[in-house]
């Protein structure tokens, strides 16, 4: 029985079963996935705040210092101050402060006691009470007009106001007995907004309709005031703060680069004479090379040279030897030199040790030096 045409209908009807049931609960949905901030948004927490006021015509600028010729702070412009009050020097404190009194509007997060009492730009604005506060949280309310995004929640270190900041309030969120989430006083010509924290104000915040709703209600801003968004401060310049502070180690790295200047460069006075060079008489080298030709084949090969050049010097000097060999050859040089036949016989023969060696090459060389 062929099988194949079974094989094929389960085939089909499992795949039509699984196509029916993938279109049957195939739901499609849009989901939002947060990016990663990247470029300016990324280190600016002030970012998105900075373009939606751009957008209104409103004049903005994001700031990383408190430079007056940077930031110059009109009467009526608003100052954001992000992250890092305490790194506000007294001098920008008080600047900040007679500035808020002169008219203009300045809006922060103090944090937590604590670290307001120690603060610089706390301590010079006033308006605040040392009693510490627990963190809470504030549901905040809208006109927006979707219900489902009109209010949000404020969350952070509450505060206390004191008693003149108290009387010139003018909004307040919260209680006196639980502490504040916003207050917003008066101080001279000018006003201060103080916030738990300043995530209403921050990038991810600000895509909700309640939020920015908020925003705009804190700032009030108008094309008549500038807007000066503070979202980090930088430090003091490199440079001054090494001078100012690191010259102890630049007084010791000047001293060690002072010594080792003095350590590599040339002393004073005369030159001092050169050490001599061990040297080696002309007979020690001789002696040395010998050495080492005779360790290398048993001096084979230096007395073979020596015979070599005794003969060449013999029959240059009697070229009567050329026509000799043998025992003729070794009388007429005895008889020339006046040496024994019987000892230049054993000079020119392969010497059977080491004394044989240093006879025949002493024989040898009388016949070179003999005329």
């Amino acid at each position: 029985m062929n099988r194949a045409p079974v094989l094929v209908i389960v085939l089909a009807s499992v795949l039509a079963v699984g196509l029916i049931g993938f279109f049957t609960l195939f739901e499609r949905q849009e989901i939002t996935v947060p990016a990663e901030a990247k470029g300016e948004a990324k280190y600016n927490r002030f970012f998105a705040l900075e373009r939606t006021l751009a957008k209104l015509g409103i004049p903005v600028s994001s700031v990383a210092t408190l430079s007056p010729s940077r930031v110059p702070l009109g009467e009526n412009d608003t100052l954001v101050l992000g992250d890092g009050l305490e790194r506000i020097g007294v001098d920008d404190a008080q600047h900040i402060a007679d500035w808020v009194n002169a008219g203009g509007h300045l809006v922060l997060a103090p944090g937590p006691a604590d670290d307001a009492a120690h603060t610089p730009l706390l301590e010079a604005l006033g308006g605040l009470s040392s009693k510490r506060m627990e963190e809470g949280c504030d549901r905040l309310s809208t006109d927006v007009p979707d219900k489902s995004e009109a209010s949000f929640v404020l969350c952070g270190p509450r505060f206390l106001l004191d008693d003149e900041a108290g009387e010139n309030a003018d909004l307040l969120i919260g209680d006196h007995q639980r502490g504040y989430s916003f207050a917003r006083y008066y101080a001279g010509d000018g006003e201060v907004s103080l916030l738990s924290d300043l995530a209403p104000l921050s990038n991810r915040e600000l895509s909700h309709a309640a939020q920015q709703r908020f925003a705009l209600r804190v700032l009030a801003p108008s094309e008549e005031r500038h807007v000066w968004l503070l979202y980090a401060l930088d430090g003091p310049s490199f440079w001054l703060a090494l001078f100012t502070r690191g010259w102890p180690g630049l007084l010791a790295l000047t001293v060690l680069l002072l010594a080792w200047m003095a350590m590599r460069s040339a002393r004073l006075g005369p030159l001092m004479p050169a050490p001599p060079l061990q040297r080696r008489a002309l007979l020690e080298h001789v002696q040395a090379a010998g050495e080492f030709l005779y360790r290398r084949d048993a001096g084979l090969g230096l007395h073979a040279l020596a015979c070599r050049a005794a003969l060449a010097r013999a029959r240059r000097q009697d070229p009567s030897c050329a026509e000799l060999e043998g025992e003729a050859l070794y009388e007429r040089l005895a008889d020339r030199h006046g040496v024994d036949p019987a000892q230049l016989a054993r000079a020119f023969q392969i010497p059977a040790n080491a004394n044989a060696f240093r006879e025949s090459i002493t024989t040898l060389a009388r016949l070179r030096s003999r005329p």
